[in-house]
């Protein structure tokens, strides 16, 4: 996938098709809107109208899971998830559960979590294909359908390979990128140190300085508190700014995580 060179191709596409009769309506899968929208549809980039219409609440809905339409969704602030394996369900939750990194760290991790992690060992993108066994044994296979799995991958391999995934800057209401950003999609492994055997994981990826977690597993007992608290410690590190928690839970707000307006989060 040569995302850079692809997505400027796509984003021409949109514009000219924009061009040829549709400023007035917006077309997606036989549905059309007027252009004075509420202020869900506002909030998806012209741009990418014509392969993403908004479909109800704070979800949104295409289809087609291409990789580089992924990455660009994840560019604007939605979590790319699958309604099936027919159905891309990107969501622009309507209040995000936010982790502060920088200027000044909120992050909060427990003594015991501390002690108990030396027990564990973490890596990167060392065993994708169990971390998702893992998500669908203990999650069943919710939104990780198949398509999305194989869209993810490829954005994973990018990053392995390449580096990371360029994909395009475009500013609202244009169809002319003004820069590139780069995504980067991870899976996250925590081990147990004596036995080398997995004992948890996560999905995730970079957009800049946001790191956003997409599903997890855990296999045995404070695996997950203490690779949540690893993998914060290390974004520290690598002086990333937010970490996106998606929807709130309790376990997230102990981490330190408040929740933000989408507005808010977007315009981050």
């Amino acid at each position: 996938m040569t995302s850079s060179s692809a997505l400027s191709h796509l984003i021409h596409r949109v514009g000219s098709t924009m061009s040829n009769g549709m400023s007035s309506a917006l077309k997606n899968g036989g549905e059309v809107y007027n252009e004075e929208v509420d202020d869900a549809l506002a909030l998806l980039p012209r741009y990418l109208r014509v392969y993403v219409s908004h479909y109800h609440d704070d979800f949104y809905i295409a289809k087609s899971f291409d990789p580089r339409l992924v990455a660009q969704l994840m560019v604007e602030g939605f979590l790319p998830i699958a309604g099936s394996s027919r159905f891309l369900l990107p969501k622009l939750h309507l209040e995000r559960c936010v982790l502060q990194l920088s200027p000044d760290s909120k992050l909060h991790i427990s003594k015991s979590t501390r002690k108990k992690s030396k027990r564990f060992q973490l890596s990167l993108n060392e065993a994708f294909d169990d971390v998702v066994k893992g998500c669908h044994k203990q999650h069943g296979i919710n939104w990780l359908f198949p398509p999305i799995v194989s869209a993810f991958r490829a954005l994973q391999k990018e990053t392995i390979d390449y580096g990371d995934c360029q994909t395009q800057l475009v500013e609202n209401g244009s169809f002319q990128p003004s820069g590139t950003i780069p995504v980067r999609f991870y899976s996250v492994e925590i081990w147990n140190a004596e036995t080398g055997a997995l004992a948890g994981g996560e999905l995730g990826y970079t957009v800049g300085g946001i790191y956003s977690s997409l599903t997890g597993f855990t296999k045995e007992d404070a695996a997950g508190s203490v690779q949540l608290a690893a993998l914060g410690k290390l974004l520290l590190q690598c002086g990333f700014l937010w970490w996106d928690l998606g929807m709130e839970m309790e376990y997230k707000r102990q981490l330190g995580a408040e929740l933000i307006a989408r507005t808010d989060f977007v315009r981050e």
